[in-house]
C-alpha cells in the first residue's frame, strides 16, 4: 500500500478518462487494482467493468413456540457475475454465535448452552455433502466454506440446505424471543457471503459488532406458525385473504389505501374472543415476496396490535405500520412517527424517493434496523421513541439502498444515518436536538489514544469507542462537510453519490471522490485529517487587537481537524455581533491563523469562541476578557 503521487494521479486520470481526485488520500492496493481493473473509477462512478453477484432463495421455514425451535429448508441460486472462476462458497451461519465456545465482542448475560445451527443436510450443484463428516466443508465459526467446486464467469449454481436452531432467548443479539408469544427473527438462515471486487470473498466471522455486508437477493419465504400468531415480515404478503378474516382483511385493504392510521387489529379485536386469523388448521403459512434486497427478517407475536396506513414519499404510496403490545403506550404513536420520517427524507434530505413499498416497526428490543422491518421497544419518553424509529428507519437508505459494507465501514452506514436523522428528529419532537447532542457525545471520546481513524476497519475496533467511530465522529464531519459545501451543492453531491451506487456496493473511495466531481473541488485537505488520521478538533483566539472602531481577532488552528470558527462578541452597552467562517478557511495548510475584522460601536468586553453545534474538545482558549 502507498501513498498516490502527484505523477501516478496524473498517469491514472490520463488512463481514466481526465478523472481528478484528491491528491493527499491515502489509496491501498486493492483499490488501486480496481481502478486499473475498469470496476471503479477515479470520478467516483462505477467502472465501466463494475460486477457484483446476487442470489434467489426460497426459503420454508417453521417456528414452535413453545420449543422456541426455527427449523428450515433453502433452495438458493447463486449467479456468478464476476470475471472469476469460483473454486469456493462462503455461507454464513450466523446462530453460531451462540455457541458456547464461539467468539463474542460481549459477554452473554446468562450461561445457557447453544448448539448453534444444526445443518441437517446441504447440497451444491450435484454434489451432496456431509454436515458432519465431508472434508469439502470446512467451519470457521460463524462461516462455513464449500471447498472443491467451480463456478465459472456467468454461470449459476443451487444450493440446498435444511437445518434448525434454538431462538435464543436471554442472549439473543438484534433478535430471539422475547416473551412466549413474542419473536423477531434475524441473521437465521443459510447466507452467501458477498464476494466483491475488492476483497473477494467476504470472510469476517460475526462476533456480534459488525453488521451488515450482504448483496441484493431476490426472496421468496413462507413461514409457519400456530394460527393465532401474526407475522409481520421483509417483503409483502401474498396471501392475506388465506389468513385474515374477512373483518380483518376488509380493515387490512383500507390501510393499504388510507393516508390516515388505521387499526387492522385492535384492542377490541383481540379482546372479543372472536379469532382474527384462520383457525381451519392448527397452523397458518405467511407466504413473503421481494426482490433486491440485501436481507429478509421477520417479527412475529400473538395478540399483537397493528396500526397500518399510506406514506407520501414523493410521488410514491409506502405502506407504513406498528405492531405492538397493548401495553406498550408510546406505540401508539408509532405508526405516524414512522410514516412522517419517510414523508421527510424522501422530500428534503436525502430527498431520494423510499425505495421500499413498505415498512414496519415491531415492538421487541433494542433498536435494530433490517430491509422493510425495525425491531425496537418502546421509550419511556416520546423523544426516544421517535429518535429510534426515525434512525432505523433512515437505515433504509444506508446501508440497504446502497449496499455498504457495514462491516469494515460502519461510519458510512451508521454516521451517515446518525446525521440524516437528526435534523427529522428535531422537526418531530424539539425536546432534544440531537445534533448538538452528537457534537457533545463525540467530544467525550475525541483526541483519545484508542480514538481510531474512521478509515480503520470497524470489525477491529471493540468497546465503547465503536460508537465513536460509527456515529458520533461521522455524523459531526458530514454536518461540517454540508456547512461549507453550502445546502444546495451538498444534497446535489450527496444525491448523486446515491444515485451511482444505488443496489452497488459503494467504497470510501467512490464516497470521497463522487462528491469531489460533483463539487469540482479538491477536499482531499477535509478528507486526510477526518477520515485518515487520529487527532481532535480545537481553536483557540491567539490575539486580539481592538483599535478605534475596528477589533481584529487572530485563531488558531490547535488540534488537527478542520472546524467552523463561530465569534460571538459582546460590547459594554449590551450589543452583540457575531462572526463566521466554515471550515473551508483552513484549506490552505500553510496557514496557522485567520484573522478575522469587525467593526465596532462600542467598547468589548467578551469574545466567545464556539457554537453548540461545532466540536471543540478544549474550551479554555475560547474565551477572551477586555480590562
Amino acid at each position: 500500500m502507498r501513498m498516490f503521487n502527484k505523477k501516478s494521479i496524473l498517469i491514472l486520470a490520463i488512463l481514466f478518462n481526465g478523472a481528478v481526485f484528491s491528491q493527499s488520500v491515502y489509496v491501498p492496493l486493492e483499490f488501486q487494482a480496481a481502478y486499473e481493473d475498469g470496476t471503479r473509477s477515479l470520478d467516483g462512478k462505477p467502472g465501466a467493468d463494475y460486477w457484483q453477484n446476487h442470489s434467489d432463495y426460497k426459503i420454508s421455514a417453521k417456528l414452535d413456540p413453545v420449543t422456541g425451535m426455527l427449523t428450515g429448508s433453502a433452495s438458493i441460486i447463486y449467479y456468478n457475475s464476476s470475471p472469476d472462476t469460483l473454486d469456493k462458497l462462503v455461507l454464513r451461519l450466523y446462530p453460531n454465535i451462540y455457541k458456547r465456545d464461539a467468539m463474542r465482542d460481549f459477554p452473554f448475560k446468562s450461561d445457557d448452552d447453544q448448539n448453534g445451527m444444526i445443518l441437517t443436510s446441504i447440497s451444491a450443484g450435484k454434489k451432496n455433502y456431509d454436515p458432519k463428516t465431508d472434508t469439502s466443508l470446512e467451519n470457521t465459526g460463524t462461516n462455513l466454506v464449500i471447498k472443491n467446486i467451480a463456478v465459472n464467469p456467468g454461470k449459476q449454481i443451487t444450493l440446498s440446505v435444511n437445518w434448525e436452531f434454538k431462538i435464543p432467548h436471554e442472549n439473543g443479539i438484534r433478535m430471539g424471543q422475547y416473551d412466549s408469544a413474542v419473536f423477531f427473527i434475524a441473521y437465521w438462515y443459510p447466507q452467501i457471503a458477498v464476494y466483491d471486487d475488492i476483497d473477494g470473498w467476504d470472510m469476517t466471522e460475526y462476533t456480534g459488532n459488525a453488521e451488515f455486508y450482504n448483496d441484493f437477493n431476490n426472496y421468496e419465504v413462507k413461514i409457519t406458525v400456530p394460527n393465532n400468531y401474526c407475522v409481520w415480515a421483509a417483503g409483502e404478503l401474498q396471501n392475506p385473504e388465506e389468513l385474515f378474516i374477512p373483518r380483518i382483511l376488509s380493515k387490512y385493504a383500507e390501510a393499504n389505501t388510507s393516508f390516515k392510521t388505521v387499526n387492522i387489529i385492535s384492542k377490541q379485536d383481540n379482546s372479543s374472543g372472536t379469532p382474527v386469523f384462520n383457525t381451519t388448521a392448527e397452523t397458518n403459512t405467511w407466504h413473503f415476496t421481494a426482490k433486491g434486497i440485501p436481507d429478509f427478517t421477520f417479527g412475529t407475536a400473538a395478540n399483537y396490535l397493528w396500526d397500518g396506513r399510506l406514506s407520501d414519499a414523493g410521488g410514491k404510496k409506502v405502506f407504513v405500520s406498528a405492531a405492538y403490545k397493548p401495553a406498550s403506550i408510546a406505540f401508539y404513536e408509532v405508526c405516524e412517527i414512522a410514516a412522517k420520517t419517510v414523508e421527510i427524507a424522501s422530500k428534503d434530505l436525502p430527498g431520494i424517493m423510499f425505495p421500499y413499498p413498505k415498512i414496519t416497526v415491531f415492538d421487541g428490543k433494542g433498536g435494530m434496523e433490517s430491509p422493510m422491518m425495525v425491531n425496537m421497544n418502546s421509550g419511556e419518553q416520546r423523544i426516544w421513541t421517535v429518535h429510534t424509529v426515525v434512525h432505523e428507519v433512515m437505515h433504509t437508505y444506508f446501508p440497504f439502498y446502497m449496499g455498504i459494507n457495514e462491516r469494515k465501514y460502519a461510519w458510512m452506514d451508521e454516521g451517515w444515518t446518525q446525521m440524516l436523522s437528526e435534523y427529522i428528529q428535531y422537526e418531530i419532537d424539539k425536546s432534544i436536538d440531537f445534533r448538538a447532542r452528537n457534537v457533545t457525545r463525540y467530544l467525550d471520546y475525541a483526541g483519545q489514544y484508542d480514538e481510531i481513524p474512521m478509515m480503520y476497519p470497524s470489525n477491529q475496533i471493540r468497546g465503547e469507542m465503536y460508537g465513536n467511530h460509527a456515529y458520533f465522529r461521522p455524523a459531526n464531519a458530514y454536518n461540517i462537510m454540508r456547512d461549507f459545501m453550502g445546502d444546495a451543492s451538498f444534497k446535489k453531491a450527496l444525491q448523486e453519490f446515491m444515485k451511482r451506487w444505488n443496489g452497488r456496493h459503494p467504497t470510501p473511495y467512490d464516497f470521497f471522490f463522487t462528491f469531489e466531481d460533483v463539487s469540482d473541488d479538491d477536499l482531499g485537505w477535509f478528507y486526510e485529517p477526518w477520515f485518515f488520521k487520529q487527532g481532535f478538533p480545537d481553536l483557540a483566539i491567539d490575539s486580539v487587537i481592538a483599535k478605534d472602531d475596528l477589533l481584529k481577532m487572530a485563531l488558531t488552528k490547535e488540534g488537527d481537524l478542520p472546524i467552523p470558527i463561530a465569534l460571538t462578541v459582546k460590547f459594554k452597552d449590551g450589543s452583540i455581533k457575531r462572526a463566521y467562517r466554515t471550515a473551508s478557511v483552513w484549506k490552505n495548510e500553510d496557514e496557522e491563523s485567520v484573522w478575522i475584522e469587525m467593526e465596532t460601536e462600542s467598547k468589548p468586553v467578551l469574545i466567545e469562541l464556539g457554537s453548540q453545534y461545532i466540536p471543540d474538545a478544549d474550551s479554555t482558549n475560547n474565551y477572551w476578557y477586555f480590562k
